[in-house]
């Protein structure tokens, strides 16, 4: 007798194919992460495997949802759909297609966008001709409308996508651009940051960071990878596409890195060099800093190098304070390093790494913007702007010719004293063409790209949702005056001169803001983000409390027991806080104390505490922020009160603690008349002349 096989095979249908590769790439494990739409066979296999179904039956699923007028029609129809247009429920209807799109790109041979059609044609069963698909063109607003939806509709809490293909490739060059790496690729990637020396704070140029990937990633780039970073062409669309999809994974890497050899991770950064230059005396001194964008140990770090001990602690903004001897606790003459050949420290414990990188050209600006005194080093030159550099001899006459015709105020700074043997330093007004210069010295290439990114603030939660006491700042990069930078369609101003842009404080609260960088009509990036001032306390919390005696509750508490989950406390009585005196110091916590008259200030640890004078506040340093607290015997003793103070040092750090140039400081909170004693001490601030 025959057995009857009955056995029906699962389908999915199209909106089952969207939901499944939208939610594999727009995920709160993306939140603020760069999401490119990587499309292969083996990731379709995948998704439809516990239905029974694959990589065939996608494609035949969306070659039945195409209609008469063409699968181009049909993808922007979804689109039009009203349910999507007015809704924007769900995730977007049109990802299936987006993805068809993709997978004919293909993650063989080179990037060739005349293969593009063929492949596309031949994935739906027709003549593989390279003839255009009728419409295709209208798919960049589907490409777009997808930007949109994850970067303002849900404010990077999926994840952030980026349509920057424009020039020749505009229509082919989206999807050919989401193959650009594989994950295998993007694996490896903080491995070649490491060896190469990059890292987020101070971004190279496009040209230097291109080189240094080509130099330091043949073991794990493809070859086409390779190839398309070797390219001398900046106009080469898809290799814009590939250095920005690169550095979008640079600035969201804190610098841990997994060392498979060893079974073990390890924390990268960057050493700097920084430097005080006195022109009167023709004296430049040089220190060394550690950066880094992962947070740095509380008690600070003991780095090791050949044989020697140092040591630093956090300062802030990703930066450490000047490295010291262990020895004696003197600062380290950086002049005495080899710059040329780099320099390489690890912690006691092997779980930090930093690299002085090795380059015989070094780049200083001024260390305002960053919160630092005297010059700073960083990994490319400013357009326009002025900077200093360090030269070793063998460059000097090819950028005295640089100089000469592309720059203005190009000056060598002679007889300065505190240079290592054989270099120089130079002065620069402003460069204003680096033609001469970037094909030999990458260092000194311009940055080609536009980036607009947030920097500081207090985040809330994934996605960019900030508290409204400490918003943060937008950083404008590789822009010119023709980029203007907008608010909820309100133009912003520059005031920093240097791409850094401030929230309007009269912003209210709870409102969505979409932010736009603009090229005449053209908007070249835009996000959204939340400025939150209240946000509910969660109750129902699936982790263990803990009670009164620092143990795991694991049975059931009721409204009266004693209990505590993160800033979550039942059942206990908390008494009122007497912010008349002063906090508990968290072990190596910088602490800065001000009193009522100029000169007044004490830095502790590295200070003693004041035993002449009675501190006013007490501003305590965060890596993000610092807090300014009240700490004095009562308001009517603390008013200010101008003196004279002969200590210059003392009376500029009184002065800067309480300006607070940079808004890092946050006032006093509790009580209002706190912050009018706060605003009167700035006042007095400004007055005084130090």
């Amino acid at each position: 007798m025959k057995t009857i096989n009955l056995s029906v095979k699962t389908t999915i249908n199209y909106s089952e194919w969207n939901d499944k590769i939208a939610q594999h790439f727009f995920n709160p494990e993306m939140a603020g992460r760069t999401v490119c739409l990587y499309v292969t066979e083996d990731l379709i296999n995948s998704l439809g495997a516990s239905k029974g179904v694959a990589y065939q039956d996608f494609i035949q699923t969306v070659k039945n949802a195409i209609n008469i007028n063409g699968i181009c029609k049909k993808a922007w129809g979804s689109m039009q759909n009203p349910q999507w247009r007015y809704q924007r429920q769900g995730y977007p209807p049109y990802i299936g297609y987006l993805a068809l799109f993709v997978l004919a790109a293909g993650t063989k041979g080179d990037f060739s966008s005349k293969a593009y059609y063929p492949r596309l044609r031949e994935l739906l069963g027709e003549e593989p001709t390279s003839r255009p698909f009728p419409h295709f063109d209208q798919m960049q607003t589907l490409w777009k409308d997808l930007e949109k939806w994850a970067n303002v509709d849900k404010s990077g809490e999926l994840g952030i996508f980026n349509a920057n293909i424009t020039g020749r490739l505009v229509h082919v060059g989206i999807p050919i651009a989401q193959t650009l790496l594989t994950q295998r690729e993007l694996k490896a990637l903080p491995v070649i940051f490491a060896q190469a020396g990059l890292e987020p704070i101070s971004l190279a140029s496009e040209r230097h960071t291109a080189c240094l990937l080509v130099k330091h990633g043949r073991n794990y780039l493809r070859r086409r990878t390779l190839r398309l970073l070797e390219e001398t062409s900046e106009g080469d669309e898809l290799r814009h596409a590939l250095i920005e999809r690169i550095v979008d994974e640079l600035c969201t890497w804190d610098g841990t890195t997994e060392i498979p050899s060893e079974g073990r991770t390890q924390v990268y950064g960057v050493l700097r060099l920084c430097c005080k230059l006195d022109l009167i005396a023709k004296r430049a001194s040089f220190t060394l800093r550690c950066t880094t964008k992962h947070e740095f140990p509380e008690d600070g770090l003991i780095l090791n190098s050949n044989h020697d001990s140092y040591s630093c602690t956090e300062q802030g903004n990703g930066w450490s304070s000047p490295i010291r001897w262990e020895l004696n606790s003197k600062n380290i003459d950086a002049s005495q390093l080899d710059w040329r050949q780099g320099l390489r420290m690890e912690s006691t414990d092997k779980q930090w790494c930093f690299k002085l990188p090795a380059s015989p050209i070094r780049v200083f600006v001024e260390g305002r913007s960053l919160g630092l005194a005297g010059l700073v080093e960083v990994a490319r030159i400013p357009k326009g702007l002025p900077f200093y550099l360090a030269v070793q001899q063998e460059c000097c006459s090819l950028l005295e010719k640089w100089g000469a015709s592309s720059c203005e105020g190009f000056e060598k700074l002679h007889t300065v004293k505190g240079l290592p043997t054989g270099w120089h330093l130079f002065k620069v007004a402003a460069a204003h063409s680096d033609e001469i210069v970037k094909s030999e010295y990458p260092i000194l290439s311009f940055s080609t790209s536009i980036r607009l990114y947030l920097e500081g603030g207090v985040r809330l939660d994934r996605g960019n949702y900030f508290f409204k006491f400490a918003p943060p700042k937008l950083v404008l990069q590789g822009g010119d005056e023709s980029v203007k930078v907008y608010c909820n369609r309100k133009l912003l101003q520059d005031k920093s001169g240097e791409g850094i842009y401030e929230l309007s404080p009269d912003i209210p609260a709870d409102t969505k803001l979409e932010i736009e960088a603009c090229k005449g009509k053209d908007i070249i990036k835009r996000f959204s983000l939340f400025l939150v001032e209240h946000f509910p306390l969660l109750t129902s919390i699936k982790t263990p409390y803990i009670d009164n005696f620092s143990s795991s509750v694991t049975t059931n508490l009721d409204d009266n027991s004693p209990g505590v989950i993160g800033a979550l406390v039942k059942g206990v009585d908390c008494p009122a806080f007497n912010f008349n005196t002063l906090l508990p110091i968290q072990g190596k916590q910088r602490i800065v104390f001000v009193g009522k008259e100029p000169g007044q200030v004490a830095i502790y640890p590295e200070e003693s505490l004041p035993i002449d004078w009675y501190p006013v506040w007490a501003i305590a340093k965060g890596s993000l922020f610092d807090r300014a607290m009240f700490c004095g015997t009562s308001l009517k003793e603390s008013e200010p009160k101008l003196s004279i103070c002969k200590d210059k040092k003392k009376l500029f750090d009184w002065r800067k603690n309480l300006l607070d140039n940079h808004k890092r400081t946050l006032p006093p909170i509790g009580d209002i008349r706190l912050n009018q004693l706060w605003e009167k001490f700035q006042k007095e601030a400004k007055r005084v002349q130090g």
